[in-house]
């Protein structure tokens, strides 16, 4: 959390001229100075958690100054495997709001019920319009990973300024300003990732799991199988010869691990299959913006796929 700067602790008083004190000239100026404002009375910032780092990076854009954003999935972990820790559940305390993907990040929910139980609960998957896509997880019929499509992050951005402004009225004008700001930056990547695959469309496109449909979906890719059946579940050894035949039958040029998962697997698809290997990143790093990752993952496929 970013902190004001305090001021200079004051210097030792010095004597003037013929030994005059400056403290004379303090006590002078002392009513002036307390009709001063003081430093410390400006408000507090709110804190909003967020599960993970795509979401958080576009609070931070809305919020500014204004907020300080808790990120709880650490960087390179993978939300389907996370078990947080203590030190992760008392950074959520005090939250004035919690912003949660739904689907693949219960685990916030449990830590916000534990830690800031009266904050209000944002569920991406809940608040935003979009058609779904069928999970393979057990038990999920809705494949969560929407934020890999930056057109319904686009559409979201609304919803989060009125979230934030909920919860820090005061503050309405500088999220609104930023949230349009932010939605315009994303439809300028969606037109831009649009751009760069267009030449793409119809390639046979194998990722690790299945976190990326509406990506495929948004950018034309066709999606040939994804290489773990289900998120956190190693392959079979029948599930992977099954999906080596469909990538033999479709082509495909490559196959992709992700960066907060084991490449074991993917390795083995890609040598069975003779096709090449490369790495996609669905959740990124502290230091990419949202905008940066989506950028990163479609250059990524540009130049694996590209003949």
């Amino acid at each position: 959390m970013r902190t004001r700067s305090r001021p200079d602790a004051p210097r030792p008083l010095r004597t003037m001229g013929a030994g005059r004190p400056w403290r004379v000239m303090a006590i002078a100026l002392l009513p002036a100075l307390l009709a001063l404002p003081a430093a410390s009375a400006q408000p507090a910032r709110i804190t909003v958690a967020v599960s993970i780092h795509p979401y958080a990076s576009l609070v931070r854009q809305i919020a500014g100054d204004h907020a300080n954003v808790v990120e709880v999935l650490p960087s390179g972990a993978s939300p389907h495997t996370f078990d947080p820790a203590p030190s992760q559940v008392t950074a959520v305390a005090g939250a004035s709001l919690v912003i949660m993907n739904g689907g693949t990040d219960a685990w916030m929910g449990r830590i916000a019920g534990a830690a800031a139980p009266a904050a209000p609960v944002f569920v991406v998957i809940e608040r935003l319009a979009f058609t779904p896509v069928q999970g393979t997880d057990q038990g999920v019929a809705v494949n969560p990973h929407v934020w890999l499509d930056p057109s319904l992050m686009a559409k979201l951005v609304p919803q989060l300024v009125d979230a934030l402004v909920t919860v820090d009225p005061a503050d309405a004008a500088a999220f609104r300003e930023n949230g349009a700001t932010l939605a315009a930056s994303l439809r300028d990547l969606d037109a831009r990732l649009g751009a760069s695959l267009a030449p793409l469309r119809g390639a046979a496109f194998v990722p690790f799991h299945d976190a990326w449909p509406y990506f495929a979906r948004r950018y034309g890719l066709d999606l040939i199988v994804s290489l773990e059946p289900a998120p956190g579940r190693d392959p079979s050894p029948r599930y992977v010869a099954e999906a080596v035949a469909k990538i033999r039958r479709s082509g495909a040029r490559a196959v992709f691990d992700e960066a907060q998962l084991s490449p074991r697997p993917a390795q083995v698809v890609a040598e069975s299959a003779g096709v090449g290997l490369a790495t996609l990143d669905p959740i990124g790093t502290d230091d990419q913006s949202y905008q940066e990752l989506m950028l990163a993952n479609a250059a990524t496929v540009t130049q694996a796929l590209t003949p």
